[in-house]
Order: C-alpha cells, then structure tokens, then sequence
C-alpha cells in the first residue's frame, strides 16, 4: 500500500481560492440583500433578459415624466399666485374707482391716484415673476422680462417707453398735457372719444408690444404624457394684461387732473369698464392654467400607476427572496471565517515542531 502526502502550501493556496470565490458571492449577496433584486441579471434571467430592459425603460421613461411635470407644477403653480396678486390689484383699482363715483374732492383724488399706482407696481411686480430663471409671463422668450416700469427714470432722466407713448398720445389729440390748466376746458364728449379711438387701440394693438411688453403671444406648452400636451404659461400680451396697463395709466396720469365735473365722471365710468376687463381678463388666464393644472394632476395619477404596474412586474421578473440572500450571506461569512481561521492554523504548522 502506497500513500501520498499533500503539501500544507497546497492546503493554504486552496484556502485562499476559497475565500476569493466566498468573498465574490458575498459582494453579490450583499448586493441582492440590499436592492432586492438579481446582483447579475443577465445572468440569472438568460433569454428573458430583455423582457428586464425593456420594463426598466419603460419605467425610466414615466419617471422622466412625472419628473418633467413636477417642474410644469411649479410653474403653474407659481403663475396661478402671480395671477391672483395682479387680480387682486386689479379689482383694488376697480373698487376705487366705483368708490370714487361723482367726487371731485382733490384729497380724495389724490388718494385714489395713490393707490392705482400702488396697484400698478404690485402688477409689475407680479408680471415679472420668474421661477428657476425663466419669466412666466413672457411667453417662449422665458429669458426677457415681460414687462416694462412705466414709472422707470433712467439715469440721464429718460422716461419710460410707456410714458413717453403717453405723453405723444395726450398731447396730439388735446395739444396740452394731462396737468394742464387748460385741461379745463375738454369736454366729456372729447375724453370719451380719446380713451375709445385714441388710448384704448394704443394698449390693443402693437403700441403694447412696442412699447410695455417684451412678451411672444405664444405661450409654454409642456408634454404630461405620452399623448398630452397643455398650456403651461400666460403671455403678457393677453387681454388682462393689457387692459391692466390700461386703466392703471388713466388712473395714474389723468385722474386728479383739473377736469370738468362731467368730464371726469366720463374718464371715471370709462375706467371703471376697463378695469372689469383687466379683472374678467386675469381670471380667464387663471381659469386656463386651472384646467392645466388639472390635467397634470390627473396625468401623474395615471403615469403613477402604470409605472407601479410595471415595476411589480419588474420586481417578480429580477427580485429576490431577501430572507434567502441574508441566510446564504450569512453562510459564506461563517465560510470565510472558517477558511481564514484554517489558513492562519496551516500557517503555524513546522516540521521543526514535529521533529
């Protein structure tokens, strides 16, 4: 009978080849613990591994989505609060000039003229609200703001573009300024037809663009599905806006002027309907953005579940069974704690010691 010694190098370089291939399925097993899924699954699945890509895409892709229309939230959300405050400005101009009625009092219409200019910077103010660096209201051209301070005064005291148009536009059809004495002297019939033929087209048309609004009339639109797509802003060129501008320059530039009695009353009343535009006008845009807002909201809630459908797919395609990857984690442990307290026994072994 013949025997065979093993070397004890034999032993340990088996011992660390142990330990190398125990170490890597711990790394895996740790992985599959804590991600509940496959460390490898190319592997694991073979053939079915594309079914695994696919659903992972398609769960990236609503991801992407809901992602994108949380931004669009903001947005909306932000315009919504802007709105509400140019609103409210608005209906403050209207309730002072219903409030005002017949009263030619100068303390009184001073006071007035105070708090349509107040209403007229709140206005501004809000119009160039910008969220993330990007104006609101400035339709496509998110980077420019969209309205300009008509009571702005350069340094070298150049007024405002705003102010200026004014000014051009009283004085042609009067042929005097708005602080005149004369102003005495203009009949109702007159105001009338300066604010109808003259002032009103001037707000109407392309005077706004040229000369208060940097704005594009379109507006943002944003993608909340895979087949939606919604409104996602105002311009500043919509009506509320413009007729915002409107009677805040009439009560900003004309109302305390030295008229006639029933020349007032006529610039009043007139004011008066334009500030129920500027009124009538902001709400629509909020309506607009109301509906977007609903339709986001409604567009989540159906992304949310589809990409929860395709995740549990996912799951039962690539998971794991946690309580088996942490015992099996448990045991190549207990392995490579045996093989290192082997390898470190093999290591004190001496022919020395047994002779």
């Amino acid at each position: 009978m013949k025997t065979s010694s093993i070397s004890s190098l034999t032993i340990q370089n088996a011992m660390r080849l142990t330990i190398s291939d125990a170490q890597k399925q711990m790394s895996e097993a740790q992985t599959e613990v804590t991600t509940g899924k496959f460390a490898d699954v190319g592997t694991e699945l073979g053939a079915k591994s594309s079914s695994a890509v696919d659903l992972n895409r398609d769960s990236l892709r609503l991801q992407s989505l809901i992602s994108t229309n949380s931004i669009v939230s903001t947005r909306l959300d932000s315009s919504q609060t802007a709105l509400d405050t140019m609103a409210t400005a608005a209906t403050k101009i209207q309730s002072t000039l219903v409030g005002l009625g017949n009263s030619s009092d100068s303390t009184t219409l001073n006071s007035a003229q105070q708090t349509v200019k107040d209403a007229l910077a709140s206005f501004t103010g809000a119009a160039n609200t910008s969220v993330n660096g990007e104006y609101l209201f400035s339709g496509v051209n998110t980077d420019v703001k969209p309205i300009a301070d008509y009571s702005e005064v350069a340094s070298d005291g150049t007024l405002s573009k705003a102010k200026q148009s004014f000014d051009s536009l009283f004085s042609n059809y009067f042929g005097m300024s708005p602080d005149d004495s004369g102003a005495s002297s203009i009949t109702a019939d007159q105001m009338t037809d300066f604010m109808e033929n003259v002032l009103e087209p001037s707000f109407t048309g392309s005077d706004w663009t040229d000369n208060w609004s940097s704005a594009t009339d379109d507006t943002m639109q944003s993608r909340i599905s895979k087949n939606e797509v919604v409104q996602s802003s105002s311009s500043a060129n919509a009506n509320g806006f413009r007729y915002m501008g409107l009677v805040s320059v009439i009560g900003t530039e004309m109302l305390k002027s030295n008229y006639s009695d029933a020349t007032r009353n006529a610039m009043v009343k007139k004011a008066v309907e334009y500030s129920g535009l500027a009124v009538s006008g902001l709400n629509d845009e909020r309506t607009q953005l109301g509906l977007s807002q609903e339709r986001v909201t409604k567009a989540n809630d159906s992304l949310n579940s589809q990409k929860d459908i395709i995740e549990t797919q996912l799951s039962n395609l690539t998971g794991v069974d946690a309580y088996e990857a942490s015992t099996r984690l448990n045991n190549l442990q207990s392995l490579v704690e045996t093989s290192y307290t082997l390898t470190s026994r093999l290591q004190k072994l001496s022919l020395v010691d047994y002779l």
